[in-house]
């Protein structure tokens, strides 16, 4: 693997302390990170004692870093280097390790995979006067200190997943302050705190929980920040654009209490995880406005042609910095930009189709940022619900990821599933236990394998996919019980 160097990248390299590195789209930034990392190495700058974390937002983007890394040296990174995604970096050596700093009365903590959870924790069923069996609400949740001002319990407003801690403590529903038109102040803070404290005590945490309990920690116990800085001097941050206001204050944390190397990576422009609180404007204030950080461009794309790169130019403010194109000839083809209205999707999506056909263009996607207009696009205008649980929108996930050669995944989806399916009375934490003994398994997991060969076809009616894969799952499990989907 070549590796070409000029200026920009020079600049990058041989720069220390708090760094910013705004990278526009095919400027070779997963490949200078890797870089940065082998000369760091060869300089002796590090303890041996201590190492390089190499974080970023997502697990692909975090193997393309061991990938390139891989190519330019030869070798594996290891040991004492760490490469992770941000949240696993967070849960590895922050919350877990110190968990019992927050609360010394509590079960054994667990990063949740779904924060259903949380909701369901709260529920529980009851006999009406009818006889019937109804769904309710666990004690003091329907107390009229839990109330609304519809006069039911703040659960049915704000579910206790959607209840989100900021950096400054306060409470929140996804990042917004509930209405007060819904609930008042008071009650909605006293009911978060219930939810949180009787959370945190059972060890039920999700993502979002761990970084502000990290943050916490860290705020109150500095010298485990400075344990921190002595085992990782150098802390690399790519796709930092989609960092969320806790996650910068976590590192900016570990800045204050003696981590003197740390890099921030990305792009505002590719800003994608809005849904989990990334916050570009964080990555612009620093790179624009704070002093304290030292600002470095890379602007030479060797993706794009220059026609490309002109029309999204148009997009990015007046005063960024020019992108250019590297090693990429100007297409003949003119570039088509469509205007569409909440009418007009369809008339565009078939002047595209001919468009493509006409030209060969064999390989072609048309890409959105959301579901919402994804659905749009695609004609659905209604979420369908045909089962009143995620059971088998579960199993219709991971046997996709099968269908798709994810084979890791779907069977890790499949052992959850089936896990639940055969220990339905256990907790949360005793069908965790459960499947980490067994994933090593072999018997069983020749088991899932056969499950997810062997699933009733998608080709079925939704009624009809409904009762064999019941029936199915029931026969496989061996169960005592039948499956219902509901």
């Amino acid at each position: 693997m070549i590796y070409d160097l000029n200026e920009e990248r020079s600049a990058y390299l041989q720069a220390r302390g708090k760094i910013i590195l705004n990278a526009c789209p095919g400027s070779g930034k997963t490949t200078t990170i890797a870089q940065k990392i082998i000369e760091l190495e060869q300089s002796k700058e590090i303890d041996s004692y201590s190492g390089i974390a190499c974080l970023s937002f997502t697990n692909s983007a975090k193997d393309e870093i061991n990938e390139s890394y891989s190519k330019l040296s030869g070798k594996i990174l290891r040991f004492p280097n760490h490469v992770s995604t941000i949240d696993s970096f967070i849960n590895k050596f922050i919350t877990l390790p110190f968990y019992n700093i927050l609360n010394r009365d509590f079960n054994r903590p667990k990063i949740l995979d779904h924060t259903n959870i949380l909701n369901d924790m709260w529920k529980n069923e009851y006999t009406g006067r009818d006889g019937k069996l109804k769904e309710g609400l666990k004690r003091p949740l329907n107390n009229p200190e839990y109330k609304a001002k519809n006069n039911r319990s703040i659960f049915y407003a704000y579910q206790p997943s959607s209840i989100r801690i900021e950096p400054d403590g306060k409470f929140t529903v996804e990042g917004k302050t509930p209405s007060n038109g819904t609930v008042d102040s008071d009650k909605f803070n006293n009911y978060c705190q219930l939810i949180k404290q009787t959370q945190f005590k059972k060890g039920l945490i999700s993502t979002g929980d761990s970084a502000f309990i990290a943050l916490h920690i860290l705020r109150t116990n500095p010298k485990i920040c400075q344990w921190l800085a002595l085992r990782f001097p150098f802390i690399i941050i790519d796709e930092a654009q989609d960092n969320s206001l806790i996650q910068h204050a976590i590192f900016e944390e570990l800045s204050k209490e003696g981590l003197k190397n740390i890099e921030l990576i990305g792009d505002p422009y590719q800003s994608l995880y809005e849904w989990r609180d990334a916050n570009p404007n964080e990555f612009l204030k620093k790179y624009n406005a704070d002093d304290s950080w030292n600002s470095f461009d890379l602007t030479d794309n060797r993706r794009s042609p220059q026609n490309i790169i002109d029309v999204f130019s148009v997009l990015r403010k007046a005063d960024d910095a020019k992108i250019n194109c590297v090693d990429n000839p100007t297409l003949d083809n003119s570039i088509i930009v469509y205007k569409y209205s909440e009418n007009n999707h369809q008339s565009i999506i078939k002047h595209y189709e001919e468009l493509c056909s006409t030209n060969n263009f064999k390989k072609n996607n048309i890409v959105v940022r959301g579901n919402s207009l994804k659905n749009k696009l695609l004609g659905k205008t209604t979420e369908e619900r045909p089962w009143g649980i995620e059971l088998p929108k579960e199993i219709i996930t991971a046997k996709n990821r099968f269908f798709g050669n994810d084979i890791k995944n779907s069977i890790n989806e499949m052992r959850s599933i089936s896990v639940r399916l055969l220990n339905p009375s256990s907790d949360y934490h005793q069908l965790k236990e459960i499947e980490r003994d067994l994933k090593e398994n072999h018997l069983f997991n020749s088991l899932l394998f056969q499950i997810l060969i062997e699933l009733p076809s998608f080709d079925l009616t939704v009624a009809n996919w409904t009762n064999q894969t019941e029936s199915f799952m029931k026969e496989k499990l061996n169960l005592d019980y039948d499956v219902d989907f509901n």
